[in-house]
């Protein structure tokens, strides 16, 4: 009997999961350069050891969630705009961004870039953009140009070269939030294989590589399972009860 009640209980935990990721994957649909997420099911046993080390001393969770994913790192597709300030990489080859919090150089498809107050170019709140020596790019202005090659020429007459780091889409990376990765490889800037073909497009953007169709069939299927699996857990608590009830009564 407990063996069913675990299970089910499994499978409220993974198709809440599921449900979840998915979700969040309609919801950046617009997100320039997101990259879709897949929850990775786990056990029963395993959800609950993750549980017990996030936990503190005094018993409570240290965080909301626990995050078991796999990011896809294929390809969107593109959308012109025209800006110089918008741009896009065809090939799996990422920009470089100092988080604007701890300072790490982290990756990302999201070439919707701008200019901060200080006139360096910037990914929004998420940070700066670095060229390939690790420094913060400061512009001034919008009036510049990128070659194929990621290789700005500012109006000033400066030429700086724009931090890219390679990263095959079979890779595993971590998210940190929406818009960044971190490769669990390590790769640094400057690592684009010799000979690798690849295109800085400036006045385009990538757009995210999420299915909304696929998506939404994904979290059908997932509810249906999730709503089974709780209506299993109510019918083995109401089992459990009424034995432990002819227990006391043969005791």
């Amino acid at each position: 009997m407990l063996r069913g009640f675990y299970t089910a209980a499994n499978g409220i935990i993974n198709e809440q999961r599921i449900i979840d990721v998915k979700t969040n994957n309609i919801a950046n649909v617009r997100t320039a350069g997101y990259k879709a997420d897949t929850a990775i099911p786990t056990t029963f046993a395993e959800k609950l050891l993750l549980i017990r080390n996030r936990m503190e001393d005094t018993g409570t969770i240290r965080y909301r969630t626990i995050e078991n994913t796999h990011t896809d790192l294929q390809q969107g597709t593109f959308e012109n705009t025209n800006s110089r300030l918008d741009m896009a990489i065809r090939g799996s080859v990422y920009f470089n961004i100092s988080e604007r919090r701890t300072g790490e150089a982290l990756l990302t498809k999201n070439g919707q870039f701008s200019l901060d107050a200080q006139g360096y170019l910037s990914l929004g709140s998420s940070g700066r953009v670095l060229d390939d020596a690790g420094n913060e790019i400061q512009l001034g202005t919008s009036d510049f140009t990128v070659s194929s090659q990621g290789v700005i020429t500012a109006a000033d007459g400066r030429i700086i070269n724009l931090g890219l780091t390679y990263l095959d889409e079979n890779e595993d990376a971590e998210k940190v939030g929406d818009n960044l990765i971190r490769p669990y490889n390590g790769e640094q800037a400057g690592n684009i294989p010799e000979g690798y073909n690849y295109s800085v497009m400036q006045g385009w953007f990538e757009r995210s590589n999420v299915d909304v169709s696929k998506e939404m069939v994904e979290v059908m299927n997932a509810q249906g399972v999730y709503n089974s699996c709780v209506t299993a857990l109510k019918i083995f608590n109401s089992i459990n009860q009424i034995a432990a009830n002819d227990l006391a009564k043969i005791q």
